[in-house]
């Protein structure tokens, strides 16, 4: 077989039925008194992006249709065309890598499974779930959906023009969980772009916000015009810190790295993660307001608590790993936080 021949098939990296070069292929042809049946059973590597598919194509004289075929000049039997990994028709945003918690995220990535196998019951009620999990991470656990819903508009997240728009979705999930009720392709999309956009909303753009906050120079001594290097990553944002909050991420640091050789520093986008066989400390940077923010893998109901400096960040949607927040403004809050830290470290 020669390595030149090429056909069109769906691509997932080029998003579209490009031309595609076979690699490799088997073909079997059968007749029996009822008729006949092919199937070609190919692997195809895309001329252009170079991703390998495997391509199963079937096609049947009891059940078909008619296409053109370009390379006879008329009409022929149609294929059926399946390929692995499936065609995927949507894919999730770039932001959901950066959800700031790990149930959303999993959640996100079971809807978009399911959309690669058509299983549009799963992904309508996976999005109604996405609220569910929202909703407990911006106003905590209301006991119930609709309450959740009604404490969002109350706290001024969500206004009354958006919860019009929310109600078919939350209903769509509800049809599909109890009613056996399938959405179209298009009605999915449309569920799935409201959902997103309310996510993108009430939780990555604030912390988009912060990003953007850090990065604008302030009025003490600077100019507007003056140009100033915009800071994209913890790291960059820990070089870039003022000598008196860099001297307390250092005293920090310092402190981590002493509770055992097998400590390890791991930078991710918005924070510095310290870790043993997981992240023990999530250490984040803000430089306009002079203080680190650390997330500790520790239950807050185990910890003594002082709230000048910590707070339970459970039910609250954030960056980093754990589920108690320690805000540290001088060197001194690193000694009120420092049980918390070792218990965390332990417990790693």
């Amino acid at each position: 077989m020669s390595q030149d021949k090429i056909e069109r098939y769906a691509c997932n990296v080029c998003k579209g039925h490009t031309k595609h070069f076979i690699r490799g292929e088997f073909s079997k042809h059968h007749e029996d008194a009822d008729g006949f049946s092919d199937r070609r059973m190919l692997i195809v590597e895309c001329c252009g992006c170079e991703n390998l598919s495997f391509a199963d194509l079937s096609r049947s004289s009891g059940q078909y249709e008619l296409e053109y075929d370009d390379e006879i000049g008329a009409d022929a039997m149609k294929w059926e065309e399946v390929i692995y990994p499936p065609v995927t028709y949507r894919n999730p945003p770039r932001w959901f890598e950066d959800l700031p918690d790990l149930t959303l995220r999993a959640i996100s990535v079971e809807i978009y499974k399911s959309l690669q196998t058509g299983s549009h019951y799963l992904a309508t009620f996976g999005s109604r779930t996405l609220i569910d999990r929202l909703i407990v991470l911006t106003v905590g656990d209301k006991g119930n959906f609709p309450k959740g819903l009604q404490a969002l508009q109350d706290e001024g997240k969500l206004s009354p023009h958006e919860r019009d728009i929310l109600n078919p979705v939350v209903d769509a999930g509800n049809a599909a969980a109890h009613r056996g009720w399938a959405p179209t392709r298009d009605q999915l999309a449309v569920i799935l772009d409201t959902v997103e956009a309310l996510i993108h909303r009430l939780l990555v753009l604030p912390k988009m916000a912060e990003e953007l906050e850090e990065a604008v120079p302030d009025r003490n001594g600077h100019s507007k015009a003056k140009k100033e290097p915009i800071v994209v990553s913890a790291q960059a944002k820990i070089d870039a810190a003022p000598k008196d909050l860099r001297a307390i991420y250092d005293e920090l640091h310092a402190r981590l790295k002493s509770l055992g050789t097998d400590v390890t520093v791991h930078p991710q986008k918005y924070y510095m993660a310290f870790r043993r066989n997981r992240n023990f400390a999530s250490v984040q940077v803000y430089n306009q307001k002079r203080i680190l923010r650390i997330y500790l893998n520790v239950d807050p109901d185990t910890v003594a608590i002082d709230p000048k400096v910590m707070r339970d960040v459970r039910q609250i949607g954030h960056y980093g790993t754990g589920d108690l927040e320690v805000t540290i403004k001088t060197k001194k809050d690193i000694e009120i936080a420092l049980d918390a830290i070792k218990a965390s470290y332990n417990g790693s």
